[in-house]
């Protein structure tokens, strides 16, 4: 009888043994769960959503960004032609009323036709009442290079119009991690200024817009499930920290929403 109670207590201390290790292990995994879950949570801050989406928008890590070029164009010119200098031609351009006067004033959009993969300058011309144009000022940000690693055009397609709002907008249009982008700009105080930007990217079972007003200090996500019938869509908003104003000749998008 000594020899079996000996075996039992044996038996019964190895399953307590194994209760406690399993015990344990148990609280040590849900932590690590709860841990995760919280960090998830953080990562999926309207705020945050929207700033990778921007930020994946607005430049997709293909290969490292072009540098700013030191091309100085002439500030003042007779035609719009004064101001296309060598190596550089027109690949997209825009008339209409951007400032508070009467006369029709241009913006170009310019291309390296010696490297595609250069960044193309977008300059503001406004017309002079005494003819002519001045160049208000140059940008080599608002829109990116045409292609990225040499021959992979970036965008599929690019739009850029002045409408009867007094608002410059730039739209380009592209599949995969590059998306939707519109930016607009108005002359607010004297300066012009960068006031919205809206981005769009589809991806597998959902589509996601952020729209930023930048005025406001104001962003809106939405998140629509495709792999639902209904296709529900889920709204978050978030806000902008307080910053100056974003002056056209000076502003990039990637680094505003980057930071």
């Amino acid at each position: 009888m000594k020899k079996q109670s000996r075996i039992i207590i044996a038996l019964l201390t190895f399953v307590l043994l194994l209760v406690i290790v399993f015990g344990y292990k148990l609280h040590w995994f849900n932590a690590g769960i709860t841990s995760q879950q919280t960090e998830d949570s953080m990562a999926n801050s309207p705020v945050q959503i929207a700033t990778k989406e921007a930020s994946e928008t607005i430049s997709p890590k293909t290969e490292e960004p072009k540098e700013i070029n030191d091309t100085e164009f002439p500030e003042n010119g007779n035609t719009i032609d004064d101001f296309v200098t060598s190596p550089y031609i027109v690949a997209m351009d825009a008339k209409g009323f951007l400032n508070n006067d009467d006369m029709e004033d241009v913006v170009l959009v310019l291309q390296n036709k010696t490297d595609s993969t250069d960044l193309r300058p977008v300059l503001v011309l406004l017309k002079q009442a005494t003819g002519g144009y001045n160049l208000y000022a140059t940008s080599w940000q608002a829109i990116g290079a045409a292609y990225i690693n040499g021959d992979y055009q970036q965008y599929d397609s690019e739009d850029i119009t002045i409408d009867k709002n007094k608002t410059l907008i730039i739209s380009t249009y592209g599949s995969g991690p590059v998306g939707n982008r519109e930016t607009r700009y108005c002359f607010k105080n004297g300066e012009l200024v960068f006031t919205y930007m809206e981005t769009y990217n589809a991806g597998a079972g959902q589509q996601t817009i952020a729209k930023y007003d930048v005025l406001a200090k104001k962003i809106t996500v939405e998140d629509i499930n495709t792999m639902k019938e209904d296709m529900p869509t889920k709204v978050s908003h978030g806000k902008l920290p307080p910053h100056k104003q974003y002056l056209f000749k000076e502003v990039d998008p990637v680094s505003i929403f980057s930071e």
